[in-house]
């Protein structure tokens, strides 16, 4: 890698600016993505501090692996002509975090767009902790690299390779966000007692949450617009951030009975999606493979051509310029998603688009299901009927029916997990052939 100025410190009237070089494009601005400074710098930093407790925590994982994923705990950070957002996921892929700190939270001196991933490491964790109120909190984003400094500590933290299952889970808790509905706007102070009332242990234990006059309230019985919770100890990252919060917005999504717990800090928003249960992690989720082969190669382009690093996409904005159709850019926009070109936002209820650090072409080798169905597509196993199809895989003939809006399969893989999991590889085959029956090919 070359760079076309060195990283240095510079100092300024307002104090000490760490710049770092940034190896740059086409429209290089020979500098790193950001130099800025919090306005809220308490906040900010325990902010930091949760995204970096959240990749570093383990819900779920066989304990021969805890030591590998633990060394790949690396946040993702973007930023955007309207904010700065801090992502990633908890080691077990169970947990997703961002922190979007808008225009408002920060004193920029410089600024271009860009992403990278770094290692959020003890060092950076401990510097973050000695930030107060009264401190000044300054912020470096650059090709490779991410810096804070203050009064008492500066740390830099280098970009190391981004975890192979967090680049399945960044398009998969895509398709969970867009399902989402909130079901509730909880002032501060029931937020904060209902969350240190949440186990700090580990537990499967499912309980229901119903919203009421007085706050939220905890039941181990299912009622009316209850919110299912499961693992509960994965919410205890929020705590120490209540005190600063307007307050806290439930979402869930009731295909998955995943949830959203968003505190609203200002400027700046805080969002924890949680997958329904603590030992399943987003990236085996599936819920990408449908579009992922339905999608055409030509229709992805037409709408990756509309990407400028916009903070809120707006579907018919998007259909006319590409001239989609409202299925079809669907299906293309989850594309985008699973290429990490597109997040979502629940607070503006819109695709940003953000360029995450990974070659493209590991996608489908990151996605077995899609790359065997293919296969079966290629081989001619798959018979196509009028209302049914028959699937041939490893000598065993598999019946599909249409089932509401999804394929029913006779294998294993669908009597075991439905559709909870995505479509098996015998669906997503079919998927592929019926479609390229519509294209003609």
């Amino acid at each position: 890698m070359t760079y076309r100025t060195r990283s240095e410190l510079e100092a300024t009237s307002s104090g000490t600016w760490l710049r770092l070089a940034s190896e740059g494009d086409a429209s290089d601005v020979p500098r790193g993505f950001l130099v800025t400074r919090a306005l809220s710098p308490d906040v900010t930093a325990r902010s930091l501090r949760a995204v970096s407790e959240i990749v570093g925590s383990r819900f779920y994982v066989p304990p021969a692996m805890l030591a590998r994923i633990l060394r790949e705990a690396d946040p993702v950070a973007t930023v955007s002509p309207g904010a700065v957002r801090f992502e990633g996921f908890s080691a077990c892929c169970s947990a997703y975090i961002r922190l979007d700190l808008g225009d408002d939270a920060l004193d920029v001196a410089e600024h271009r767009n860009g992403t990278t991933n770094v290692d959020f490491g003890p060092e950076l964790r401990a510097a973050l902790a000695r930030v107060r109120r009264d401190s000044t909190l300054d912020i470096t984003i650059g090709e490779d690299s991410v810096g804070i400094s203050h009064e008492s500590a500066a740390v830099v933290e280098r970009k190391v390779p981004l975890p192979l299952r967090w680049i399945r889970g960044f398009g998969e808790v895509q398709v969970h966000l867009v399902r989402m509905r909130r079901t509730a706007n909880v002032p501060r102070i029931a937020a904060h007692r209902f969350l240190r009332a949440q186990p700090r242990s580990k537990t499967d234990h499912l309980q229901w949450i119903t919203v009421t006059a007085s706050g939220l309230r905890t039941s181990a019985r299912q009622s009316d617009g209850a919110v299912p919770l499961r693992g509960g100890h994965r919410l205890r990252v929020l705590e120490p951030l209540m005190p600063f919060a307007d307050e806290m917005e439930i979402w869930i999504d009731d295909a998955t009975g995943s949830t959203a717990w968003v505190l609203v800090l200002g400027a700046q928003r805080l969002t924890l999606v949680l997958n329904a249960e603590p030992w399943r992690g987003f990236s085996g989720d599936g819920g990408l493979l449908s579009d992922l082969a339905g999608a055409d190669e030509s229709d992805v382009a037409a709408l990756r051509a509309q990407f400028h690093w916009q903070d809120r996409l707006v579907p018919a904005e998007l259909a006319e310029a590409t001239g989609l159709a409202a299925d079809t850019l669907d299906r293309a926009l989850a594309r985008a998603a699973a290429e990490g070109l597109v997040g979502f936002d629940l607070a503006t209820g819109a695709y940003f688009h953000r360029v995450l650090p990974f070659r493209l072409d590991r996608m489908e080798r990151l996605n077995p299901r899609l790359k065997a169905a293919r296969a079966l597509v290629e081989a001619g196993a798959v018979e196509l009927g009028t209302d049914s199809a028959k699937v041939t895989s490893d000598g065993v003939v598999h019946e599909l029916r249409l089932s509401g809006d999804a394929l029913s399969c006779t294998c294993p893989w669908h009597a075991k997990h439905k559709t909870a999991r995505g479509p098996c590889k015998h669906a997503l085959a079919v998927d592929m052939a019926m479609e390229a029956g519509r294209d003609g090919r």
